[in-house]
């Protein structure tokens, strides 16, 4: 049986496994399911279609599955889907879809700090961190392993690839490509994630082809269809280089590129 504080309220239609502990004065809707090793510390509200996988754990005052906060919403039955070993800090919002039969879905193992904000038809990767009050609006589709740091802000519909750094108190409206750190109200992309190459254990030669392709596409000041052109014939054809390549050219709202670097400039700052 869960254990459930004699505060907390969780309807009897849920399907809470066994070892999952409800803290005081959690509510807990009829359409919510839990994995095993879920824990609800306190004050959380799950509701909504919602569906968590295992060892999730949420801290007070966590929402999940209210309406999204969107004039779209009509009603009607969407879901929030959330995955497996995800930190949910406090005064996270992760929101339903807003039309009917659509879905919000987060990875696994991620960690949502204090009052960052997913919202409708969002799709988080695995291994995603954003940081204190990081806002990402609807239809935000962010890649695995990203960090979004605190205060930022990502326009509705933009993507963000792979292993991306977006910088604190940035703010984006296009698609961010992987592997890349970015910075600014404009967005400049500044230039690879090494650190994050070096901790996943990325060869040697991916990074170099990874900073030959920052060098070519963000530096060199040519046209998208030069850059890429460029890119494919001087840069050796590998996994990581081929998604870039494939990003960029999938892109709905553009890519980032030079941005207002400012001081932040790397070739000015050595």
């Amino acid at each position: 049986m869960p254990t459930i504080h004699q505060t907390a309220i969780v309807d009897p239609k849920a399907k809470i496994a066994d070892d999952v502990e409800i803290g005081p004065y959690c509510i807990v809707g009829p359409e919510v399911t839990m994995g095993a090793g879920t824990k609800l510390i306190a004050h959380c509200y799950v509701g909504g279609y919602t569906t968590m996988g295992t060892a999730n754990i949420l801290y007070p005052f966590a929402c999940i599955g209210t309406n999204p906060q969107d004039y779209g919403f009509k009603g009607g039955i969407s879901y929030t889907k959330i995955g497996n070993g995800n930190i949910i800090r406090e005064y996270v919002t992760i929101q339903p879809g807003t039309q009917p039969e659509t879905v919000t879905s987060v990875g696994s193992n991620c960690l949502f700090m204090a009052h960052s904000h997913i919202a409708h038809n969002c799709v988080i990767g695995d291994k995603v961190i954003l940081v204190n009050c990081a806002t990402l609006g609807g239809y935000v589709n962010i890649g695995n392993n990203c960090l979004i740091s605190a205060q930022t802000g990502i326009h509705q519909f933009c993507r963000v690839g792979r292993f991306a750094v977006l910088s604190g108190c940035s703010a984006i409206s296009m698609d961010l490509p992987p592997f890349m750190i970015c910075s600014g109200r404009n967005g400049a992309i500044l230039g690879i994630n090494i650190v994050g190459f070096k901790r996943n254990g990325f060869s040697k030669e991916t990074i170099e082809a990874i900073r030959d392709v920052y060098q070519i596409f963000f530096r060199a000041k040519l046209t998208i269809p030069n850059a890429l052109e460029k890119i494919k014939a001087e840069v050796p054809d590998l996994p990581e280089v081929r998604e870039f390549v494939e990003f960029v050219k999938t892109s709905k709202r553009g890519v980032l590129r030079f941005g207002d670097v400012g001081d932040l400039d790397p070739e000015k700052n050595g």
